[in-house]
């Protein structure tokens, strides 16, 4: 590209040619194992300088999911109790990391597997799913962030507090769903009012409230997260990385619930 040309993508977009940027593709262009894809700008940021791309593809989405999660609908800060179910999987070693930087005590479940990993992370207290059940527990904490859904969803909302919330990206989307995070008006609303009439009533039994959460593409959240990777703040979790001609294989292995951390599919 001639120079002139350089500068101008640069001053146009804030990257240069060549610059190692990494993005998460607008909702309505969803379908990211492609070899080129375009996205806009302003959701794009520089890589952490400190990872390679193999690494930094694992950091969109759920890095992305969790931030926004914690900070923007759990409201979290220093001296909340934070309970995050699921906290060795993609997003939830994501968000145990944000969770303690954001100064919050943090109880997760784990295997006995995931038991060492997500103490390395720095979570507080670890529940080992396979033999305890943690409504026993856990007791009037102040957000959940779901990352299983089904029944450890319904259990959510009997051990977070009055005035609570319990946030989910495995359950029922509800109204402000479709339009805080899709951009939807009244007609998917109304579907999503009844279809999540359950879970908000859930909600509504213990004086909690319930969200769900399709995460946005942001390139400042990105550059964030790309901040936070290279102070050592927070550590992605890869736990395998498959070639793009084992894609089969990589879908395979997350259907069996082992993937500790997320895996990555590689392009090249």
């Amino acid at each position: 590209m001639p120079e002139r040309s350089k500068r101008s993508a640069a001053a146009w977009t804030g990257f240069a040619v060549g610059d190692r940027i990494y993005a998460r593709v607008a909702k309505d262009k969803l379908g990211a194992f492609a070899e080129y894809t375009t996205v806009p700008a302003e959701f794009a940021a520089a890589m952490p300088r400190s990872v390679d791309f193999d690494v930094a593809a694992g950091v969109q989405l759920a890095g992305l999911t969790a931030l926004q999660a914690l900070r923007d609908e759990l409201h979290v800060k220093p001296g909340s109790r934070i309970f995050i179910p699921g906290g060795a999987g993609g997003v939830g070693t994501f968000a145990i990391q944000i969770a303690k930087w954001m100064g919050a005590h943090v109880i997760t479940t784990a295997s006995p597997r995931g038991r060492a990993l997500v103490e390395r992370l720095g979570a507080d207290e670890v529940i080992d799913y396979t033999t305890q059940d943690f409504e026993k527990i856990v007791k009037d904490v102040d957000g959940v962030f779901d990352l299983v859904g089904g029944d450890t969803l319904w259990k959510s909302f009997r051990v977070v507090k009055r005035g609570g919330t319990v946030v989910s990206i495995a359950g029922m989307p509800e109204p402000s769903t479709a339009r805080k995070d899709l951009g939807r008006g009244l007609l998917l609303s109304a579907l999503f009012w009844i279809a999540s009439f359950r879970e908000r009533a859930a909600a509504r039994k213990q004086g909690a409230t319930y969200r769900f959460l399709f995460m946005h593409p942001s390139g400042a959240d990105l550059a964030l997260m790309s901040r936070l990777i290279d102070d050592k703040t927070v550590e992605p979790v890869i736990d395998r990385v498959f070639p793009f001609a084992q894609i089969a294989d990589a879908f395979a292995y997350l259907e069996t619930g082992r993937a500790k951390g997320k895996v990555v599919v590689q392009m090249r």
